[in-house]
């Protein structure tokens, strides 16, 4: 079968094109840039580089039509946010029209697990653990804060990276920053800060279309970055029947079909796990699912194809690094040398490597590179370090 990857560049397409490549599938990209690691990764059948998504999305469509118009593609996998908003929103037309599949939920129930203040409305109604949270505007910032208290994050209800989100301490601050946000991304809320104990957790969860729950993967992630609030560097996968029941549940009262991604915050104070967002796309520490023994590329298109999807006995103990994103990690972190594991465990039995291995090693070498040039971005530093 001829796969299509969009948003491609990120490191969870290394993960889903190996696992393709390796079932006898091709695999075709759409990335928005050479200097990336699903780019260069040796898994990728056909490679192109196409206008993004975000900035340009009229000549995205553009491309994308014409390539559908002219190449036979029986699977559309989005490997980002705004990939996944995309084939959601024109799922029916692109299914009907060209005669392939797109693994994403159609847009009634994406739109209100892509949307937070949605999301955690739904979480409020059926008592699913979730942070405080209600919708604001310039003229409820009083209203807004007797409910959720302070310290606060002011959140766009849709996002993607983490953009737009500021941890507010005080309603003059509020009353400063959100108007820009709003004009900038629309209409936002204003959410419980939690502070959590030093990690958090990704539940990754495959619910098919018989309504059945077909694999999952639970990882802690223990180093990230950025150091505030960032991506898994350095996670394992870990066992935890109460997150899980509380994610199924979640995905049920969504009536959702397909991968879902729950990113869930542990409080310090109290040590409740509570919901904090839907990413409705693979996430970038897919290769823990790997690791773990369990492989969603292989159950998408299954289930995509009315295929029988594969079974898969997952494994807890397993140890994840995005080795781009850790060395940025020793270089900030102040527990370098104290933190256990210790950083300098590179190889192992349970170790594995987000982005890249020896068979694939080009992926490693450009993510280091491509995240220097992140970080020497001024704007960029603005964003996650101020």
């Amino acid at each position: 079968m001829n796969v299509l990857l969009i948003d491609g560049e990120n490191v969870q397409s290394i993960c889903i094109a190996r696992s393709l490549s390796e079932d006898g599938h091709r695999v075709i990209l759409f990335a928005n840039s050479r200097i990336s690691s699903g780019y260069v990764s040796r898994y990728m059948d056909e490679r192109h580089i196409v206008p993004d998504i975000i900035h340009n999305q009229l000549a995205f469509e553009k491309y994308f039509y014409h390539y559908l118009s002219s190449e036979n593609v029986d699977v559309i996998i989005p490997m980002g946010d705004e990939g996944a908003m995309f084939l959601s929103k024109n799922k029916e037309y692109i299914e009907g029209k060209y005669s392939c599949k797109c693994a994403v939920p159609t847009s009634a129930v994406f739109d209100v697990a892509n949307n937070k203040q949605r999301l955690m409305e739904l979480c409020k109604r059926h008592n699913l653990p979730h942070p405080r949270t209600k919708s604001i505007t310039i003229d409820s910032i009083s209203d807004a804060v007797r409910y959720v208290g302070l310290p606060a994050m002011i959140k766009p209800d849709i996002s993607a990276g983490a953009k737009g989100i500021v941890k507010v301490e005080s309603k003059e601050e509020i009353e400063d920053k959100l108007p820009n946000i709003i004009a900038e991304f629309g209409p936002s809320t204003l959410q419980e800060y939690v502070e959590h104990s030093g990690y958090y957790y990704n539940v990754m969860i495959y619910r098919n279309k018989k309504g059945e729950i077909s694999a999952y993967t639970i990882i802690r992630i223990m180093r990230f970055f950025p150091i505030k609030g960032g991506s898994s560097c350095y996670c394992q996968t870990i066992e935890h029947d109460y997150l899980l029941s509380v994610c199924k549940k979640t995905l049920e009262l969504l009536n959702w079909t397909g991968f879902a991604d729950f990113d869930i915050l542990e409080d310090a104070v109290t040590g409740e796990v509570k919901i904090i967002e839907i990413n409705p796309r693979v996430p970038s520490s897919l290769q823990a699912s790997s690791a773990a023994g369990v492989d969603f590329a292989k159950i998408i298109v299954a289930d995509e194809m009315c295929l029988a999807i594969p079974q898969y006995k997952y494994i807890a103990g397993k140890e994840i690094r995005w080795f781009g994103l850790d060395v940025m990690w020793f270089f900030f972190s102040k527990q370098r040398f104290t933190f256990k594991p210790s950083w300098f465990n590179f190889f192992g039995a349970n170790v594995s490597y987000q982005d890249g291995s020896f068979k694939d090693p080009l992926p490693m070498i450009v993510g280091c590179f491509a995240g220097v040039i992140k970080y020497l971005n001024p704007r960029y530093r603005k964003s996650k370090f101020e």
